[in-house]
């Protein structure tokens, strides 16, 4: 992840070559949700909230119970 971010592919290729890809993956996602969870914190917003922000997509719409109209 360091060598991807620090735009260094030879690292990257050695690191990917000592790391199965099923270990790469279990990393890659465990990375994500921890900083997922502190950005969310430090924002004082849900995990949702940030993720749907970090992704372009709008937060749907209130949903508002039946008879409400």
């Amino acid at each position: 992840m360091a060598a991807c971010a620090e735009d260094d592919p030879a690292r990257a290729e050695e690191a990917a070559s000592r790391v199965s890809p099923g270990m790469l993956t279990f990393g890659i996602n465990e990375l994500a949700c921890r900083a997922l969870i502190t950005l969310a914190r430090e924002r004082g917003q849900s995990p949702r909230t940030v993720a749907r922000s970090l992704l372009g997509l709008r937060d749907p719409s209130p949903v508002r119970p039946a008879g409400d109209a």
